[in-house]
């Protein structure tokens, strides 16, 4: 690990960046493939609810609309999908890319449906797709769309290949979402996920001797499937994005063997909600068990949305007779930052900001 560059030095030219960012519900990876070119996959919120990329690539003084190439929605769930439609806004010459089964009539059917039947006020992340959709329509332009073993981009040196999902899985996934469109005259409510996951779409990036392996939210046999497949790009990745939060059920233990450098660094987004979080303490002790240099984007005691603590009222009072309101304290999302020259036989040089942790402290 190299010296702490401060957050707002952009990279240089001839440099790749991967940043992660995971603020306990929801993720954005964001990365630099060259001459000032950039991808962004995800989307997440940042503590004013501001698209993450967008608040980073201010951060670095860039204008997202002339530097981002690639915006890549890897599935539709809401944690990884909050403020994509902004997203796609802002960065309005940037090619999108989405999965093959989200162009196809069943879902685009759901999404009309839920566009106007709005769900709940927690949101959806077929709203943003919804967004997404039109956007792309005003301006005439037709998204990428994600297949398995697929060259979805190339500039100069860089290569990005969707690894996921196979024609099996999209049939799957389409013959299990008709029955969650909302029919006329029912309670409004919100659009469960389907599970596993395994739609999602996994992404390898290329440059030169150096490749990043970012794992989505693929589940079960969708890993299988992957490493079985004959034309799937040979190399090895020196950083993996673990899928799912570091569940179980995304777990593979032939991905670590046969698509990863030995010892990689590896990086995942804690999940928390409804009481419910990830990685669990089995699934830390797992991921460690294959690497030393793993990282966590916040610690367990962090979450996005705890219950409020219940307080003494005499405290409460005094604290209202100086303030009209008791407000909680969003915590910023924290980041995972990894930077290489192109070429290099050195090690990635890895920062983490905020909340950011080591897996081993999480």
């Amino acid at each position: 690990m190299g010296g702490v560059i401060p957050l707002g030095i952009p990279p240089a030219h001839n440099m790749m960046e991967v940043t992660l960012v995971g603020p306990g519900y929801g993720e954005c990876i964001i990365l630099h493939i060259g001459n000032g070119s950039w991808v962004i996959v995800d989307s997440c919120l940042s503590a004013d609810s501001r698209p993450a990329a967008l608040a980073y690539f201010q951060d670095l003084g860039l204008n997202p609309s002339e530097v981002v190439r690639l915006i890549v929605a890897t599935h539709w769930h809401d944690d990884h999908i909050r403020g994509m439609g902004k997203l796609v806004e802002v960065c309005n010459n940037a090619m999108f890319c989405c999965a093959s089964a989200l162009r196809k009539q069943e879902f685009l059917a759901m999404m009309d449906a839920t566009a106007s039947r709005p769900m709940s006020q927690v949101g959806s992340g077929m709203q943003e797709f919804y967004k997404v959709r039109s956007l792309l329509e005003e301006r005439f332009s037709k998204p990428v769309f994600a297949i398995a073993n697929r060259r979805i981009f190339s500039q100069d040196n860089c290569e990005i290949w969707s690894l996921s999902p196979f024609d099996k899985e999209v049939d799957s996934f389409l013959q299990g979402i008709d029955h969650l469109r909302p029919q006329a005259r029912e309670t409004k409510r919100r659009i469960p996920t389907l599970t596993p996951n395994k739609v999602a779409v996994v992404l390898l990036i290329k440059i030169g001797n150096t490749a990043v392996l970012l794992g989505a939210d693929l589940e079960g046999s969708g890993w299988l499937e992957i490493l079985d497949a004959p034309e799937r790009p040979s190399c090895k990745a020196s950083f993996f994005k673990v899928p799912h939060h570091g569940s179980q059920n995304a777990h593979e233990d032939r991905v670590w063997n046969e698509m990863l450098h030995s010892d990689p660094i590896a990086a995942l987004t804690p999940w928390r909600r409804g009481g419910r979080s990830l990685p669990t303490e089995s699934d830390v002790k797992r991921v460690l068990s294959f690497t030393r240099k793993a990282y966590a984007t916040a610690p367990r005691d962090i979450s996005s949305h705890k219950p409020a603590r219940n307080r003494n009222r005499t405290v409460v009072r005094t604290i209202r007779e100086v303030s009209r309101r008791i407000s909680r304290i969003v915590q910023p999302p924290g980041m995972i930052r990894l930077r290489k020259e192109f070429g290099s036989q050195t090690d990635w040089n890895i920062e983490t900001f905020e909340s950011a942790c080591q897996l081993a402290n999480y």
